[in-house]
């Protein structure tokens, strides 16, 4: 009897309907009522609905192996021997059976989470919809200077007021430090009068300090400054 070549839904049926008992695509293939493995592949390639059928059955057939390692874990037949030395008869482990055992959980939880590692992986991930929808955040800064319409729809009521805006009001520096300000700064004076080499001063490292800060903060208050310009204009 020759080999399937052509597609048929019943044959289709019956690949799936054996892979749901936990037959993979190799076992199945070697019957000779069977389709070859490449002919498969080549319904699948050309049959949208043979491969989301396949598919399914896959998933399914993960769920029967994660049944199997149950079974297998909780089987304690076999588990002790009875050993005869001499006329003494004594029980032992069956060492064997627990570590063929143990091959098995893991050859089938190693196929389950590389097949279907979306729920039987380390790190289950969700499922992924096949047009997933895309969500985009955009923040956008506007530093307003006067107030405007609170909305389209205000505009024709000139009578009432506009919505207040938040503005950019720094606070002044101080005229003079406080103190405790004072005693800070003498306090760092000290501390790298006594880390500082020998030919570095306080006042050259405050100067680099200073320096330091006046390069990252001139930058957006530069920026501030373009701003306010446009607005005005």
């Amino acid at each position: 009897m020759a080999r399937p070549s052509e597609y048929s839904e019943e044959v289709a049926a019956e690949i799936c309907e054996r892979m749901i008992e936990g037959k993979g695509l190799l076992q199945i293939c070697k019957d000779e009522d069977m389709p070859a493995r490449g002919t498969v592949y080549r319904w699948l390639d050309g049959r949208p609905s043979f491969r989301d059928r396949y598919a399914r059955a896959r998933e399914a057939q993960m769920d029967y192996f994660a049944e199997l390692i149950r079974e297998i874990a909780f089987d304690e037949s076999g588990d002790i021997v009875l050993q005869q030395v001499g006329n003494k008869t004594t029980a032992v482990a069956n060492h064997a059976k627990v570590q063929r055992d143990r091959l098995k959980v893991d050859s089938l939880k190693w196929i389950a989470s590389k097949l279907f590692g979306r729920q039987y992986g380390d790190k289950p991930t969700p499922a992924v919809e096949d047009n997933p929808k895309q969500l985009t955040v955009r923040w956008e800064v506007q530093r307003v200077i006067t107030g405007v319409p609170r909305a389209e729809d205000d505009i024709a009521k000139p009578s009432e007021p506009a919505r207040p805006q938040l503005t950019f009001q720094p606070t002044p520096l101080p005229a003079d430090l406080s103190p405790e300000a004072w005693a800070a700064i003498a306090r760092v004076s000290e501390l790298i009068e006594q880390i500082a080499p020998s030919d570095e001063t306080p006042e050259h490292v405050f100067g680099l300090i200073e320096g330091f800060l006046r390069s990252h903060f001139v930058a957006p208050s530069a920026q501030l400054a373009d701003l306010a310009e446009t607005a005005g204009n």
